[in-house]
């Protein structure tokens, strides 16, 4: 049970840090069974994503302190992307504006579930994330509480990160399998590691297929270095563990609309858990409960995410 002496109101107010992707989410959701090499019925919606805005503006809507460092293109899609932001209470001054690049998008088509088919990323405007742009930023990030990257960065950059000395921890998320390659053989350099199913099994070298697999990964990432590891099931929970303790918990069943934000917001419900000193499987729990409320709306975020609506999940989780 989350212990009964937490307060809900931050005594730091050092922003945490998350360096990623912002774009243009364009879903199609089909009205029947996909089929390849053909075109179906559905509709088409355009919505703020991304990764790493995803995760920011959960945190955010947790009630988190945050700044995005990410690059919106010069286009309608970059400015109200920065807009969406801005609106969200996200910070942004350490993002760019990139004169001639168009804003980042995704097209994403779902599955008759509602799950992901299949989808193409258009990230350009990112390069200008480079190693010398973070090196502008270097008095602002050795402030931050800790600093979050994604790997839609480029690699480079993700590189220039691991190589610097951080008094704060690293969280990682690998984003997708191929994405993953980016990291591979760095993980000890991450306080926090999530990762789906597909994601764990390239960063850990073996198909993970049974629970004796994911405690072989655990063994593996724990000894490189690597302090907690989330690894999210889908619907049927997530594993977590850390160095003394490893839990493999379910989820509850719920109506589900879209699962693409369903990752950024358990990363934003374990940060917030571990930000108020909660036990790891109660950090675990307030993981599914945000997943467990962003499937529910059409969108990557779920407006009615809040500190209130995230305990009430949690208690669901909890009896």
């Amino acid at each position: 049970v989350p212990p009964k002496s937490i307060t809900y109101v931050f005594m730091q107010t050092a922003p945490i840090f998350v360096l990623g992707a912002a774009l243009t989410d364009l879903v199609g959701f089909p009205q029947q069974a996909t089929l390849l090499h053909d075109s179906i019925p559905g509709r088409v919606r355009r919505s703020a994503g991304g990764v790493g805005r995803n995760l920011a503006d959960n945190l955010s809507r947790l009630g988190l302190p945050v700044e995005l460092v990410t690059a919106f293109g010069e286009d309608d899609n970059g400015r109200n992307l920065l807009k969406a932001c801005q609106a969200a209470n996200i910070g942004v001054r350490h993002s760019i504006l990139a004169e001639g690049y168009p804003g980042a998008r995704h097209l994403a088509i779902l599955n008759e579930q509602n799950d992901l088919l299949a989808g193409i990323a258009d990230m350009e405007v990112l390069t200008v994330i480079s190693p010398a742009y973070l090196e502008q930023q270097m008095g602002a990030l050795s402030q931050a509480r800790l600093l979050c990257v994604e790997t839609n960065l480029p690699a480079n950059t993700i590189d220039w990160l691991l190589d610097q000395d951080w008094e704060m921890p690293l969280y990682l998320d690998p984003v997708s399998a191929p994405l993953s390659q980016k990291v591979t053989g760095r993980l000890g350099r991450f306080h926090t590691v999530k990762a789906n199913l597909q994601q764990a099994s390239v960063l850990a070298g073996f198909a993970i297929k049974d629970s004796r697999d994911l405690a072989k990964v655990a063994h593996q990432w724990l000894r490189q270095g690597v302090q907690r590891i989330c690894i999210t099931l889908g619907a049927d929970g997530a594993f977590v563990a850390d160095q003394q303790q490893q839990y493999h918990l379910t989820t509850v069943k719920v109506n589900v609309a879209n699962t693409t934000g369903a990752g950024d917001a358990f990363f934003a419900g374990f940060i917030w858990a571990t930000q108020r000193n909660w036990s790891l499987d109660d950090c675990c729990r307030a993981g599914l409960a945000a997943s467990a409320i962003a499937v529910r709306a059409v969108d990557a975020i779920n407006p009615e995410l809040s500190e209130i609506s995230l305990l009430e999940w949690v208690k669901k989780l909890i009896s």
